[in-house]
């Protein structure tokens, strides 16, 4: 068979080095699930915790368990919906090639530019100051320290990940292990060496469902979803999966159902050691209940343990957000350039050197204008969450757009539950969403700002085109 960059009679061509190339299908089963659990444990479930129990402790234990359950199951009706539209189009790009078949590239375009100058981008950026917000615990740094470490991991993350997509995963697989591994500790420990205080769960409801209630629960719900945060990435990343119509769907319900086990077990053992009010106050919840069971020495084990846990969910996200850029560039809506296939490394190189620069910048500003680096992290996980809430929903719909568009199209795997398991999800987020335009304007309407910007730079560019 000919290549296409040949002619029958005829010695071979030059071949353009800006044409689309395919990514190679490295990753397993075991890599396609770890990147899953990798993109999603992070440093919510050790920097959200506090938020959570200061908005909902009025109100009892429950409502704090509940809403770690509450989220972690929408997000597994969400990732259902996911499983199928990964494996009908496993390409690389996910969300922004699942939006342009279901609505349009318009709507494809903007997902891909609010990953990059957002949801991607502040994702890393939020990850990696968790990381040396951790590090401080260990070894005191100065805010300036911590906002050039943070920079650092983001640089030497992506050179991994630009030599070879193989090294990126195999730090991601023992980056991942080792965080769940850590995450047993702190569900086991408390009883296994008496520290299990069963009261500080009391009251499991104190009753009554006002304003003040569903204000605090939607804060709570905000906080937990960044925790969760993640479950959307295994699709950019379907190009570089082998057997993608099996092992996508099979990860992303493997992968979050991990999740949700290892969340409700971890708060389960943070409450059995400290109180709720003390939860509501601290900032490095799993260090401090280290100190509690083993001392200064717990605390800085503890947060050794945080460090890779959000060092390796900086890496997946590193490996994520080329392939969405790279997916863009491929249909002409951003320089041929950006969807180049390194000749020798076979990586979205460009790409991945495009994203680690703004994230960079990300930080700088982020630490510059808040107060302290918490009020940074706090602050770049906040629009994250604002600007996912709309497009993962709208992912999530093209599941129902392209069941009528594309009724007789290959699927591999079809949702389990439909139609009510998407529309739970949808139903839950647009409810958070509205609240936080009540609650976080100012991130809201950053965000809506951002993607009008979007709109604007798209017919700018197709009528240039």
């Amino acid at each position: 068979m000919n290549s296409p960059h040949t002619v029958e009679g005829q010695p071979p061509g030059p071949v353009d080095p800006l044409a689309p190339r395919s990514l190679p299908r490295v990753l397993g089963l075991f890599s396609a699930t770890m990147v899953v659990v990798g993109s999603i444990i992070g440093s919510g479930i050790f920097l959200k915790v506090g938020n959570v129990d200061a908005a909902l402790q009025a109100w009892g234990f429950g409502p704090i368990i509940g809403v770690w359950a509450l989220v972690g199951l929408v997000t597994l009706a969400g990732s259902l919906a996911m499983g199928e539209l990964a494996a009908m189009y496993p390409h690389a790009g996910g969300p922004y090639v699942y939006l342009r078949e279901a609505f349009g590239k318009p709507v494809g375009f903007l997902w891909g530019w609010t990953e990059f100058w957002v949801v991607r981008t502040g994702s890393i950026g939020a990850l990696a100051s968790a990381t040396v917000i951790y590090l401080d615990q260990v070894v005191p740094i100065t805010r300036f320290q911590q906002a050039s470490l943070a920079s650092l991991i983001v640089i030497g993350l992506s050179a991994i990940s630009l030599f070879s997509t193989r090294w990126g995963a195999a730090v991601q697989n023992v980056a991942t292990v080792a965080k769940v591994a850590f995450l047993g500790l702190i569900i086991t420990l408390p009883v296994l060496l008496g520290h299990a205080h069963p009261e500080n769960m009391t009251p499991l409801w104190r009753g009554g469902v006002s304003g003040d209630f569903l204000r605090g629960l939607g804060l709570a719900m905000v906080a937990v979803m960044w925790a969760y945060d993640g479950w959307i990435n295994i699709g950019p990343v379907a190009e570089d999966i082998r057997n993608p119509e099996r092992n996508l769907p099979l990860a992303l319900i493997v992968g979050l159902s991990v999740i949700i086990t290892v969340y409700v077990g971890a708060n389960l053992g943070y409450h059995f050691v400290l109180s709720m009010p003390q939860i509501a106050e601290t900032k490095t919840v799993a260090a401090d209940v280290f100190q509690v069971m083993f001392g200064e020495t717990g605390r800085n084990i503890a947060a050794l343990g945080v460090m890779c846990s959000t060092f390796g969910a900086t890496n997946s996200n590193m490996i994520v957000g080329p392939r969405i850029y790279l997916a863009i560039a491929r249909d002409g809506l951003l320089p041929a350039s950006i969807h180049r296939v390194h000749d020798v490394f076979e990586t979205p190189a460009n790409a991945i050197l495009l994203q680690a620069a703004w994230t960079v910048t990300l930080i700088v500003l982020f630490y510059t204008w808040k107060d302290d680096p918490k009020a940074a992290f706090d602050g770049l996980t906040d629009s994250v969450i604002c600007a996912g809430l709309i497009f993962y929903s709208l992912t999530v719909a093209a599941v129902y757009v392209l069941r009528r568009k594309h009724p007789h199209a290959a699927r591999p795997y079809r949702t389990w539950g439909y139609p009510v398991t998407p529309a739970l999800m949808i139903a839950a987020y647009l409810a958070v969403f509205v609240g936080m335009l009540l609650e976080q304007w100012q991130e809201s309407v950053g965000v809506l700002g951002l993607i009008a910007a979007g709109v604007v730079y798209y017919a700018l560019f197709n009528r240039r085109r």
